[in-house]
């Protein structure tokens, strides 16, 4: 038996009517716990089964957010500016030649000197740290050391659920020990072994639908 919060507030079945259009659609429906076990569409007993699972898009969405960044900053490396001007030319004049007649010649040397090797620095990406996800503390399985939920010996079966003044009230399991009578008016018989899982009030079964567990098989029963 699930015990967590959402299972004890929600059930889950799945309508085997092939006439009803959830039936066809294979949808899993959530029924409240103190409602009838019955499909919605068509009112036929649904065929219990577990929770659909929730899909986890916060995983994904880091993915993606973390694959843009790297992105930006790879295209941010590639077009980032170098300074590759070169340095101003630097002219010096030397006089070559002079005699007593006069200055035969003068000859003027340009130097230029050639431009330092420029070094490209290569603009680092940003290291980006994904935030870890936000864990949200579980919720604690109720036990018998809670107040109102716990396990009683019936006699002809152990209950376990929840409880109101040491009674079953509420919605249980109860665990068969010997032959017994599901319903009283009905010809459903419970082997030791066997489980029901229903809605109770002052220790006694409240109505409404039955799920009856046995050999390997789920049985709706209206009490």
């Amino acid at each position: 038996m699930s015990t967590n919060n959402d299972r004890i507030r929600f059930r889950y079945g799945k309508c085997l009517n092939d006439e009803c259009a959830k039936a066809k659609a294979k949808e899993t429906i959530q029924v409240p716990a103190r409602k009838d076990f019955v499909c919605p569409e068509c009112g036929k007993p649904l065929r219990e089964c577990p929770p659909p699972k929730k899909s986890n898009t916060k995983g994904l969405g880091l993915i993606i957010a973390l694959a843009v960044v790297v992105c930006a900053a790879l295209i941010a490396w590639w077009v980032w500016p170098t300074d590759n001007t070169p340095n101003e030319p630097v002219v010096v004049n030397e006089p070559v030649g002079v005699t007593e007649q006069g200055v035969d010649s003068l000859a003027t040397e340009v130097a230029v000197e050639e431009p330092a090797d420029t070094v490209e620095v290569a603009a680092q990406p940003e290291e980006t740290t994904a935030a870890e996800p936000k864990q949200e503390p579980k919720a604690e399985p109720k036990t018998a050391a809670h107040p109102g939920y716990g396990t009683v010996n019936l006699g002809y079966g152990k209950y376990t659920g929840e409880l109101k003044n040491g009674k079953p009230h509420g919605h249980g399991t109860l665990v068969y020990t010997t032959s017994r009578r599901i319903v009283p008016s009905k010809d459903f018989v419970a082997n030791p072994g066997d489980k029901i899982e229903a809605d109770w009030r002052d220790g006694a079964i409240s109505g409404g639908f039955i799920d009856w567990h046995h050999d390997g098989d789920i049985t709706s029963i209206k009490y």
